[in-house]
């Protein structure tokens, strides 16, 4: 049987807490994002993985340590069990990560969700159809970045990369998402939406000034991933100042 949010008046996520499996060993934009974007009485409650590079060999040992994180995370009676990584996600190919997330809500008698899940809910709630995508990485990655939303439906019209790794996100200057937003939609005006991958980069301030200054939707994975897990729980609080996701959903 589900959880439901705590009653309880006396300790800080008296509304939710929210259990997430954290991919890089070091975190540190998105639980900071996390709580500009929550309202008071939702807590992050956070186990990191063991992603530095994300080889291959990591992401299967990040896959097997969130599983055992997930059961941890629910027997210290959180609310819901966030998965977070969409190469995590999706390391054992779609339809697994669909089934996983129902299996181990009926073990485990909390909700379940994940970075993939909430993006693709994300996406078809705003009605993304052809999106630019703005991300942290290197070129390299742009292939599998294209492939992650049209993954959720949309069509990509362009793409961009910050050219940084994963132990420099933390250094990746709060300007740099809206330079590239703007770039982006300048470059591909046709755009209908601007998606930003990865919840570990800094983004959030980024959302609202892109959707007035275009006229278009910015789905952000931290403001999807928060924006599913708060909906999931019950907190139905629309919050103003990062988006139309969170502001009208």
């Amino acid at each position: 049987m589900d959880r439901p949010p705590s009653t309880r008046s006396d300790i800080y996520g008296h509304r939710a807490r929210i259990g997430y499996t954290c991919p890089p060993l070091s975190a540190e934009v998105f639980p900071y994002e996390f709580y500009k974007l929550v309202p008071a009485g939702v807590t992050l409650v956070i186990t990191t993985l063991t992603v530095i590079e994300r080889s291959q060999s990591e992401v299967d040992a990040a896959y097997e340590m969130s599983m055992r994180a997930a059961r941890e995370l629910a027997a210290a009676g959180v609310n819901l069990v966030f998965f977070g990584g969409v190469p995590i996600n999706l390391s054992r190919g779609d339809q697994n990560a669909q089934a996983m997330l129902r299996t181990l809500a009926s073990e485990l008698g909390v909700k379940v969700s994940s970075s993939v899940a909430a993006q693709a809910k994300a996406a078809k709630v705003l009605g993304c159809k052809k999106v630019v995508v703005a991300h942290p990485y290197g070129a390299h990655e742009n292939a599998r970045l294209t492939a992650d939303a049209e993954r959720y439906g949309c069509e990509v019209v362009g793409v961009m990369g910050c050219g940084k790794v994963i132990k420099d996100f933390g250094r990746i200057p709060v300007t740099a998402a809206l330079d590239m937003g703007r770039a982006l939609m300048r470059a591909h005006p046709q755009a209908d939406a601007i998606f930003f991958p990865s919840p570990h980069w800094p983004v959030i301030e980024a959302i609202e000034a892109l959707e007035q200054e275009f006229g278009v939707t910015v789905m952000a994975a931290s403001q999807a991933c928060v924006w599913d897990a708060l909906r999931l729980v019950g907190v139905n609080d629309r919050i103003a100042g990062y988006g139309r996701l969170l502001r009208e959903f």
